[in-house]
């Protein structure tokens, strides 16, 4: 247990919400406690149910803190690209996330019960607008893909890379591959950016393609 100490509620919060990620991602969700939390963070029990109300909306938090943190990762690339949103940074960001199995195993626990299901993604609406105004300014009067096409090539990119992170070594075993090779994953990596850029291309030309 870490030892208790005068902190403001803004540190207090912070700490309960690294010690909270620690925990989940390492036990999972099902095998911690609001208890555990305060312990590990070195604070009274009650706080913890002070500042987030209960062990639900505590686990929400911590994966809207990881998403927070993938969305600006994606948009420091983005940055790093002079503004363009390539398919093949974004999808750099997103299969090196989903290395960490403590984040994949708390972002599949949270999709699997109905109470964190469907919960609303404002980091995933700042993502698109954040691509779209980039191939806008990228092709300067062009045609642009169109809000539609962007939204389905970031949902593709998004399911194929989950998925991946989920079933890939299973399935590059069903198909004959060492699943521990890498060469294989870093390939799927580039077929798949090619592929969404492609997509894009449909609307918008061979610009906008990466």
């Amino acid at each position: 247990m870490a030892p208790r100490r005068r902190r403001d509620p803004a540190e207090s919060r912070a700490e309960l919400l690294a010690a909270a990620a620690e925990l989940i991602m390492r036990r999972g969700p099902d095998n911690v406690t609001l208890r555990q939390i305060a312990e590990a963070a070195g604070v009274a029990h009650g706080l913890v149910s002070h500042y987030f109300g209960s062990y639900a909306a505590l686990v929400r938090e911590v994966l809207r803190v990881e998403n927070d943190r993938i969305e600006t990762r994606v948009r420091e690339r983005i940055r790093a690209e002079g503004g363009v949103p390539l398919a093949s940074g974004i999808m750099d960001v997103v299969f090196d996330t989903l290395a960490d199995e403590r984040y994949l195993r708390l972002f599949v626990w949270s999709e699997m019960h109905a109470d964190y299901r469907g919960a609303t993604r404002p980091e995933l609406v700042e993502l698109v607008d954040t691509m779209e105004a980039g191939i806008r300014d990228a092709l300067a009067g062009r045609p642009a893909p169109s809000r539609s096409r962007i939204e389905a090539v970031v949902l593709v990119g998004l399911s194929a890379a989950y998925g991946f992170a989920i079933g890939g070594r299973s399935w590059l075993a069903g198909l004959g591959h060492d699943p521990d090779d890498p060469a294989h994953a870093a390939e799927f990596r580039v077929q798949l950016a090619r592929m969404m850029g492609a997509h894009m291309v449909e609307e918008s030309g061979p610009e906008a393609a990466g």
